[in-house]
């Protein structure tokens, strides 16, 4: 048992295993290095006592000595301590027993006390991992899991091959196997995992994984030194960058170096990353990203950045290239180039490099942030009215929105798709006095409404520091809203159209999951604040794609919804995933305790607002997270008592024409790309 003191904050479970009892399972050479050598840098490193860091070797690492031990820990850890649980050995598959697994195998991890027919399997489960993770995730968000095995592999290779640290799947029908030792805690429905393929994908987490799970995981022994020590490759450079790791590294940044190194000397593997990848290395605070697209490749003066078509990227926009692992751009960042998008893709694009600050200087993996926008016909026209004395206000506004490359002050004879209103202070409203929802204004306030006559953000103070800037800001994230919201792929040929399945599901009575039918009094699919939502996808594809989902919030925020940030959800060619049924993945809908509802008194109309999900497919894997936005910033105004009604809801022209023409002739056959949307009523 782990002895906890009220000073101590870091504990780590580290888990090695080179022999095993059976002799049907390979022997290993590395895996007792590994937890050595990770027990050593989290000391020396990390600051880790010695005393809290549990290490199972070999015959200690037995099935009930590993789960003893996580139970020890999940015990010991108090409220936000930082955990490790590294497992360095053979991985495998055995019969699923829950029906929880899409291909009907359960991810393991192998003990020493493990085998294969004729010997008894007492491998650990990836559920029996999982449910120990939730109760342990109850105290603490900061936990690491690195995972130096793979679950898959082939028994038809060379010996002369370098040590794969697998062990052939145990497929004995479930009457010859252990009776499943969580069935009863499991959640129903199949459970997405990552691309590593061993656990859920979740923000209570950090996982780095040895591989894809399609892939194997290798030994390694570096040729640097007169010494053989082997170690798992993955391990091994998570080693050396875990040694030189700099105050304020997170785990993007350590993972963007091991990562090529590992597949640089195991070409077959591809380490994967999963969770909270802009924490600091085994700390408790999150580092907020600048949102970027990574450089994927460089020719000549062109350059290939990882982000296309599915996520709003326009031919004519340029992109500013900054160092690899820069977080947030000040005027002291250095600044690499300049690059211009001249061909667009579903997830690519193609860019030309305008400027760079030395030769070579933009290279693979160096960061794109985008500076100017071709927004074409997507820009928002506005005008402006206020009353005579307010002059300096007017100016100061009309001076931002002539720098944005989002919104258009209108010109003569054009109409206008949103009017902005300067209020002065009034006591009363009278009939046709502008913005009546408004109500009484005790202060002049900025109030902007769309062509259907609603205020669609939230009104301003004049007064306020800052509130021309806010009004342009929350301007500029309706024409992104807009804009992401009707993204969709102009290609009628496209080869995904109408091949992905996008269901919303309820709860039944009963507790199972149901299709989400329309009401026959409204016509649409209504949810009731609090109540949980669930999702299905279906890939009637013949080939697999990756899926990302999107909800368009009530407050003009576009949060990523699945998978989590930096995961890319693969689904296979026939094959369905639910999100939001398991234990631990619930989907609970809520309306903002401070969202400005204006009933109709003359109405009997639910008081609610319609949100959408929106699915993006496509066929290689991508990063939706550029499409991410906070909502709108809002700063009380109080005074309507029954507040403002936030119509984010607004009518306009879309400007897609004009996307649409440029991007068909660059579509590639290996990427192509679609979107379904799914809008229901959330009732108060």
């Amino acid at each position: 048992m782990l002895a906890r003191t009220e000073e101590s904050c870091k504990w780590a479970l580290l888990i090695g295993i080179n022999k095993y009892q059976y002799p049907e399972i390979n022997q290993l050479f590395g895996c007792v290095n590994d937890v050595e050598l990770m027990s050593k840098i989290l000391q020396e490193n990390f600051e880790f006592p010695s005393d809290q860091i549990a290490v199972l070797r070999d015959e200690q690492a037995t099935r009930d000595g590993i789960l003893a031990a996580m139970d020890a820990l999940v015990d010991s850890v108090g409220e936000n301590d930082i955990v490790v649980i590294h497992y360095s050995g053979h991985g495998s598959q055995m019969t699923d027993r829950e029906g929880d697994e899409k291909d009907g195998l359960d991810e393991t991890i192998v003990p020493y006390d493990s085998g294969r027919s004729p010997n008894p399997n007492r491998d650990i489960t990836d559920d029996e991992i999982y449910l120990r993770l939730l109760r342990l995730s109850e105290k603490t968000p900061h936990i690491t899991l690195l995972f130096d095995c793979c679950h898959s592999g082939t028994i038809s290779r060379d010996p002369f091959g370098a040590n794969e640290r697998w062990v052939e799947p145990d497929l004995r029908p479930i009457e010859e196997l252990p009776p499943s030792p969580v069935l009863a805690e499991l959640g129903r429905g199949v459970r997405d995992s990552g691309p590593s393929g061993w656990l859920p994908l979740s923000e209570r987490y950090v996982l780095i994984a040895a591989c894809r799970d399609e892939e194997k995981a290798y030994e390694y022994t570096p040729t640097q030194t007169d010494s053989i020590i082997q170690h798992g490759a993955l391990t091994y450079f998570l080693g050396q960058a875990l040694r030189s790791a700099q105050p304020g590294t997170t785990y993007r940044d350590i993972f963007e170096w091991v990562s090529p190194q590992v597949s640089a000397v195991r070409s077959l593997q591809h380490p994967q990353m999963e969770g909270a990848r802009d924490r600091l290395l085994f700390d408790t605070e999150e580092i907020e990203p600048m949102r970027f697209v990574s450089v994927r490749e460089r020719t000549g003066n062109q350059v290939t950045l990882g982000a296309g078509a599915a996520h709003g990227i326009t031919p004519g926009s340029r992109w500013a290239i900054y160092p690899s692992g820069t977080k947030q751009v000040t005027t002291e960042t250095p600044k690499l180039g300049l690059v211009e998008i001249t061909a667009v893709r579903a997830v690519t694009c193609d860019a030309q490099i305008l400027e760079e600050s030395h030769e070579d200087a933009i290279v693979t993996g160096t960061r794109a942030l985008e500076e100017t926008h071709s927004y074409g016909r997507m820009c928002l026209k506005v005008e402006i009215q206020a009353p005579i004395g307010y002059e300096t206000a007017v100016s100061e506004l009309m001076d931002l929105i002539l720098v944005s490359s989002l919104i258009q002050h209108i010109s003569a004879g054009e109409t206008a798709d949103a009017r902005i209103y300067l209020i002065p202070p009034r006591t009363e409203v009278r009939e046709g006095d502008a913005v009546p929802q408004l109500g009484v204004a005790k202060q002049p306030t900025w109030a902007v409404v769309g062509k259907d006559g609603q205020l669609i953000v939230p009104p301003q103070i004049v007064t306020n520091t800052g509130a021309v800037k806010v009004v342009r800001d929350n301007l500029e994230k309706v024409v992104r809203y807009r804009q992401t919201l009707s993204l969709q792929n102009p290609n009628p040929d496209c080869l995904l159209k109408d091949k992905v399945k996008f269901i919303l599901k309820r709860q039944a009575a009963d507790g199972s999951w149901v299709a989400a039918e329309p009401e026959n009094s409204s016509g649409q699919i209504v949810f009731k604040d609090g109540e949980q939502i669930a999702l299905e996808i279906v890939n009637q594809h013949n080939a697999p794609i990756y899926i990302g989902i999107l909800d368009f919030g009530l407050t003009g925020a576009v949060s990523l919804l699945h998978p989590i940030e930096g995961s890319n959800e693969q689904l296979a060619p026939g094959q369905s995933i639910e999100i939001g049924v398991r234990s631990g993945d619930e989907i609970q809908l809520a309306i903002p305790s401070d969202f400005p509802f204006v009933p109709d008194a003359n109405k009997q109309v639910p008081i609610g607002e319609t949100e959408t999900f929106k699915l993006l497919a496509t066929t290689r894997e991508t990063d939706f997270t550029l499409r991410v936005q906070e909502s709108f910033e809002r700063r009380q105004v109080n005074n309507n008592p029954l507040r403002q009604l936030l119509d984010i809801a607004w009518m306009g022209d879309d400007g897609r024409d004009a996307i649409r023409s440029r991007l068909r002739n660059h579509r590639r056959p290996e990427e192509e790309w679609t979107t379904v949307e799914r809008s229901f009523f959330l009732q108060l």
